[in-house]
């Protein structure tokens, strides 16, 4: 904010004849706006309060993320440690009385379960939650998680942990439709979350920053997903959305050759 009124500033000045973009102290010939004017101090200061804001903020998000990215390869390391891949399934196993399973991994995401819930599980059941996760490690949805809380930390604590929410919701819904695609029943894919969620009760520690859980977020609202018919996406709609933005789009420039003319 501070740096957009800063460089709105000279033309506003000019504009309201308090100051001039055409610096006559110089004899260059060249039409620019002088610093050296006392008018223009209160933007300068903005514009250099600005800067450093900003450069603070994008050393504390360089610090951050260098903090979520250690905190993520140990975590892998860990589970490498305590996992045993069981090829038939194409899955690792962790021997625990807990019942868990999540997908981790940037580049090569790998599918984590408990032997517990791996017991558990019927067959059909089993298909669901690894066509679920299978979805996760295809689409790398850790990696853009992680890449998104990075970008995150430009926005406001409110604003970022809507952002994520929804970014979460959209892969757990993508991946809830590839399972029922895999079993093709989508009643028995909303009683296996439902089921499921209830039994997965265990959070894992670093699931904020390198996993996606079979019971993530929003359980409530895939599940309406899940029972209710498609809707199909209305013509109309898109045609008025394109009318709507090329209009705004035309007035835009109808409106900015004139008035930068005039300033």
């Amino acid at each position: 904010m501070l740096l957009a009124l800063g460089g709105l500033f000279p033309s506003w000045t000019d504009s309201h004849e308090i100051a001039t973009k055409h610096c006559a102290s110089h004899t260059n010939g060249i039409a620019h706006f002088c610093w050296f004017d006392p008018i223009v101090h209160l933007p300068n200061v903005l514009w250099q309060g600005g800067s450093s804001l900003l450069a603070m903020i994008m050393l504390f998000n360089i610090y951050k993320g260098i903090q979520l990215l250690t905190r993520h390869q140990n975590f892998q390391a860990a589970l490498r440690m305590v996992s045993r891949l069981d090829h038939k399934a194409g899955v690792y196993r962790i021997a625990s009385k807990y019942l868990f399973v999540f997908s981790c991994g940037l580049f090569t995401p790998r599918i984590f379960i408990s032997t517990q819930l791996m017991d558990q599980l019927s067959v059909k059941q089993l298909d669901v939650v690894l066509a679920h996760e299978q979805a996760h490690c295809r689409r790398r949805d850790v990696l853009h998680r992680l890449l998104m809380n990075l970008a995150a930390l430009f926005h406001f604590p409110a604003l970022r942990r809507h952002l994520l929410a929804d970014l979460a919701l959209s892969q757990e819904q993508i991946c809830d439709e590839t399972a029922v695609l895999k079993v093709r029943d989508r009643i028995f894919v909303a009683e296996t979350i439902v089921n499921l969620a209830r039994q997965l009760n265990t959070r894992i520690p670093e699931q904020d920053i390198g996993t996606t859980a079979f019971n993530g977020s929003h359980i409530d609202v895939r599940i309406q997903q899940l029972l209710e018919p498609p809707k199909p996406v209305s013509r109309s709609s898109i045609f008025y959305t394109v009318l709507f933005f090329s209009i705004l789009f035309s007035g835009m420039l109808a409106v900015t050759m004139p008035l930068h003319h005039l300033i």
